[in-house]
C-alpha cells in the first residue's frame, strides 16, 4: 500500500489532502461547539449543519457537470485558493454575530462540491484501476490522520487563541494544498475523456447553455441508473445520510448533556475514531486489496451500525467517558472498509467522462438525506430527547449494510446463472459482481 507514495504525482495529491484536511478538522473542532456555546440551542447547531447541506442539494449534481468539462488538476488548484479566501469572514464573527458562520460555510461547501468529485475522478489517472483499493486505502489513511491530528490541534488552538486561530490554520492549509497540487505536471488525461454525452443525450451546438447542462445531468443519471450496484450505493447513501444528519445535529448536545463532557472531550471523540480508521486503512490496503468493494461496503456498514448502537446508548447505564473513546477507536475499523468500498465502486462502475456527474448525484442524494436527518435531530432532539434520536444513525447503517449485501448476493447468483446457460459475454457490472 505505502509503495504508491513512491509515485510523485500521487504523493503530492495525498500530501495536499492531508494538510488541508488537518486544517478542516481543526476548524470543525471549534466552530460547531462555538455555535452551541453562544446560542445554547440545538436548532442553531442544526442550522450550522444545514448551511453546509443545502448547497449540496442545489448545486451538487451541477458541480459534477463542470468537473466532467474542465481540467481537474487546475480546478482543484483554484478551488483551494478560493477556499482560503472564503474562510476569512469568520475572523469577524465576534463583531458581526453568529450569522457570518452560516454564510462562510455555504461558500466553502459550494467550492468543496467542485473539489471532492474532481479528486475522486482524477485518482484513476494517477494510479491505474488495478491499484484503486490501495490508493483509496491511503486516502482513508490520510483522512484519519487528519482527523486524529486536526481536532486535537483545533481544541488546543481554540483554548489559546479562540476561533480566529483555527480559521487562520485552515486558510493556510488550503494555500499550501494549492501549491502542492500545482506541482503535479499537467497532462491531457486530467481533462475527462470524450464523449461527454451519450448518443441519446447528444445536443446541437446551437442549443443553449441551460439545455446542455440539463442534457449532461440527464446523461449522468442514466449512467447511474444502468448499474444495479450504483443504484444500491445511492440508496445506501440516502439511508445512512439521514442518520448522519441526526447525529450531526445532536453530537455536541450528546457529548455535553448525555456524556457530560466538555470541548476537550468533544475534540477527543472526533480524534479517537481516527485511530481505528488508521488500523482499518492498513488492514484494507494490505489484506483486502483484491476483495469485492460491495462486500467491503456492506460488511463494513453492518459492523459500523451495530457498534454505534452500543456506543451511543451505553451512557444510560454508565455515563462515563472512556467507553466512548474506546468505542470510537473500534468503530473506525469497519468505517474505513465501508468508505473504501463505496469510493472504489464509484470509480470502477462509471466511465471517466461521466464520473463527476455520478459522484455529484450521489453527493446530492446524501445531502437531501442529511438535511432530513439534521432537521429531525434539531427539532425532535429537544422534544423526543437526544438519546432516542441518535440511535437512528446506527440503525440506518445496519439496515443499509444488509441491503448492499443482499444486492451483491443477487448479482452473484445472476452472474452464475448467466454463465451456466452459456450466454454471450457478461456486462461490466455483472463481471464485477462475479468477482464478489
Amino acid at each position: 500500500m505505502v509503495r504508491l507514495l513512491r509515485f510523485r504525482d500521487f504523493r503530492l495529491l495525498w500530501s495536499a489532502g492531508l494538510i488541508s484536511m488537518i486544517g478542516d478538522w481543526a476548524l470543525r473542532a471549534g466552530l460547531p461547539f462555538e455555535v452551541y456555546r453562544l446560542t445554547g440551542s440545538t436548532l442553531a447547531t442544526a442550522a450550522y449543519f444545514l448551511a453546509g447541506l443545502v448547497p449540496q442539494v442545489l448545486f451538487g449534481s451541477t458541480a459534477g457537470v463542470f468537473v466532467d468539462r474542465w481540467d481537474r488538476r487546475r480546478l482543484m488548484i483554484w478551488v483551494n485558493v478560493a477556499l482560503a479566501v472564503a474562510l476569512l469572514p469568520l475572523l469577524a464573527v465576534d463583531a458581526l454575530g453568529v450569522w457570518i458562520v452560516y454564510g462562510a460555510v455555504v461558500a466553502a461547501v459550494i467550492l468543496g462540491l467542485l473539489f471532492a468529485p474532481a479528486q475522486i475522478a482524477m485518482l484513476p489517472q494517477l494510479v491505474g484501476s488495478e491499484h484503486l483499493v490501495e490508493a483509496n486505502s491511503l486516502s482513508s489513511l490520510n483522512q484519519n490522520l487528519s482527523r486524529l491530528i486536526g481536532p486535537a490541534l483545533g481544541g488546543i488552538v481554540v483554548a489559546l487563541l479562540g476561533l480566529a486561530g483555527v480559521v487562520a490554520i485552515d486558510a493556510i492549509s488550503f494555500a499550501i494544498a494549492a501549491v502542492l497540487i500545482s506541482m503535479i505536471p499537467s497532462r491531457p488525461s486530467f481533462k475527462p475523456t470524450a464523449p461527454a454525452l451519450s448518443h441519446d443525450a447528444a445536443i446541437l451546438p446551437a442549443d443553449s447553455a441551460l439545455s446542455r447542462l440539463v442534457a449532461e445531468l440527464r446523461d449522468g443519471i442514466a449512467q447511474a441508473s444502468a448499474s444495479t450496484l450504483l443504484m444500491a450505493l445511492i440508496v445506501f447513501g440516502l439511508i445512512t445520510s439521514v442518520g448522519e444528519g441526526v447525529l450531526g445535529a445532536l453530537f455536541v448536545p450528546w457529548t455535553t448533556d448525555i456524556l457530560h463532557g466538555d470541548n476537550l472531550v468533544f475534540a477527543a471523540l472526533l480524534s479517537t475514531q481516527a485511530i481505528g480508521g488508521l488500523i482499518g486503512a492498513f488492514i484494507v490496503g494490505k489484506f483486502l486489496r483484491n476483495a469485492s468493494p460491495a462486500r467491503m461496503l456492506g460488511v463494513g456498514a453492518l459492523l459500523f451500525g451495530l457498534i454505534d448502537l452500543v456506543l451511543f446508548t451505553y451512557p444510560v447505564i454508565a455515563p462515563v467517558i472512556w467507553p466512548a473513546l474506546v468505542g470510537m477507536v473500534i468503530v473506525g475499523i469497519p468505517g474505513t472498509a465501508m468508505q473504501v468500498g463505496g469510493t472504489t465502486i464509484q470509480q470502477r462502475e462509471v466511465l471517466d467522462s461521466h464520473r463527476g456527474r455520478v459522484i455529484g448525484l450521489l453527493m446530492t442524494v446524501m445531502a437531501v438525506g442529511a438535511i432530513v436527518g439534521t432537521s429531525l435531530g434539531g427539532f425532535f432532539g429537544q422534544t423526543v430527547g437526544i438519546l432516542p434520536m441518535v440511535v437512528i444513525q446506527g440503525s440506518g447503517y445496519t439496515i443499509s449494510g444488509l441491503m448492499v449485501l443482499l444486492v451483491a448476493r443477487r448479482m452473484r447468483r445472476a452472474s452464475s446463472a448467466t454463465l451456466a446457460i452459456d450466454e454471450p459475454p457478461i456486462s461490466t457490472e455483472a463481471a464485477l459482481a462475479s468477482e464478489q
